[in-house]
């Protein structure tokens, strides 16, 4: 019924996202995604499902990981499904199995874009999959509607937190948007600076300049200044209608106007402009819980009003006993950053 088959042209993948109305996709659903995966050699391999009219129904990317004490296969943010999600998961899986066997995996594991629901975590148990250990990418995200107008968006913020950036235009602040060398070199050092501050791991130079390199005209960076200093600064991805805030870092001095609230409201807007539907704050805590490493910038990112999406957390299905290897250190991992997961009771 159904027809496993590689997916060797950009065109074909990213329009199949574009002309289908999910729920939730990102930069990582991309072609140019997997590209960037590349430069750090990972392998990636790209499948669509195709119906019995020869229509692609499903994507499927899996980017063969290779450990010292393990290979397993992963799928961020996909399997992207425009038919009954489990009916063409069950359908396949044996196919899959037969591709991880081949790639001489331990198991794979899927971060579904899908809701957060009892009913889909049984869903993938009874297909005879288990949750991770720990998260590979943003699962508890916080979405921003963007078909509102400029005024509906400013008016939604807080009357306390309006005053932030009212008082930072009223002080001149600059607001900078280029991707000029010196810029990148700017949020590549402050990246830097602002975990060991804040004690979170970074991303590398070396990453951070090749989404650059691969998302050339999608990325943004938005940076605001006050007598000559950048004190906030940040990049944003887009694809098609949704822009994440994926990478930012900040150095306060005028706290009296905070000047990160001019930042994130510009990168709001500017997303607008390039008529994006969604902003996505990407990750943020599952809970109010003050433990919650994430608990902080969350608090920021909800004060520019949206809603929470949780996506359903990251699957495995286990091919061979050397899983229990990584869960092993993988729990032990989650355990020591101090973040969890939380499993929907309905």
């Amino acid at each position: 019924m159904y027809k496993l088959k590689d997916i060797k042209d950009k065109k074909v993948w990213d329009n199949f996202v574009k002309n289908n109305d999910f729920k939730f996709y990102s930069f990582i659903s991309s072609w140019d995604w997997w590209e960037f995966k590349k430069d750090f050699w990972f392998i990636v391999l790209r499948y669509g499902i195709y119906d019995k009219n020869d229509k692609l129904i499903w994507v499927i990317p899996l980017i063969k990981t290779l450990a010292k004490r393990w290979t397993y296969l992963f799928s961020p943010h996909t399997p992207l499904i425009k038919w009954d999600y489990f009916e063409v998961l069950k359908a396949i899986k044996d196919d899959l199995i037969n591709i991880w066997k081949e790639e001489k995996a331990s198991f794979i594991r899927f971060n579904p874009p899908i809701e957060n629901t009892l009913e889909n975590y049984n869903y993938f148990k009874n297909l005879g999959f288990r949750p991770a250990p720990i998260h590979e990418h943003a699962e508890e995200t916080h979405l921003l509607d963007l078909t509102k107008t400029e005024e509906e968006l400013f008016n939604q913020i807080k009357k306390k937190d309006r005053y932030y950036i009212n008082r930072a235009r009223k002080e001149w602040v600059k607001v900078r948007i280029d991707n000029k060398q010196d810029h990148i070199d700017t949020l590549i050092k402050m990246h830097q600076e602002h975990s060991k501050k804040v004690g979170y791991h970074p991303f590398s130079p070396k990453y951070i300049k090749n989404l650059y390199k691969h998302f050339k005209d999608n990325i943004e960076t938005i940076s605001t200044s006050y007598n000559g200093k950048i004190e906030s600064i940040l990049m944003t991805i887009h694809f098609w209608e949704t822009c994440v805030y994926y990478i930012a870092a900040s150095d306060i001095v005028s706290k009296k106007f905070s000047p990160n609230y001019l930042c994130q409201f510009k990168a709001i807007i500017n997303a607008k402009k390039n008529e994006a539907k969604i902003y996505n704050f990407w990750w943020v805590a599952s809970d109010d819980n003050p433990k919650h490493p994430l608990y902080g910038v969350s608090k920021f990112k909800r004060k520019f009003w949206g809603k929470d999406f949780f996506l359903i957390h990251a699957q495995d299905l286990i091919i061979s006993p050397k899983y229990w290897i990584t869960w092993i250190i993988e729990s032990m991992r989650r355990i020591k950053r101090w973040y969890y997961y939380i499993i929907p009771k309905k």
